[in-house]
């Protein structure tokens, strides 16, 4: 009865990593990374400070 139940881990874990493998291959939009540190990911998808008035060419 172990046997049979390590067998089928051992079935799931190929299933799974074979679908991430055909997954990263065929994805047309590859999924984004987890952020590393938790405060540079909230950051990270807020946009960017817009510059000063003085640095913007005059009219």
């Amino acid at each position: 009865m172990t046997a049979a139940s390590r067998a089928l881990s051992v079935l799931a874990l190929a299933d799974e990593a074979g679908m991430n493998r055909l997954r990263a291959t065929y994805d047309p939009s590859p999924t984004p990374a987890p952020p590393t540190n938790p405060q540079q990911g909230t950051t990270a998808s807020l946009l960017p400070s817009p510059p000063s008035p003085g640095t913007g060419p005059r009219r």
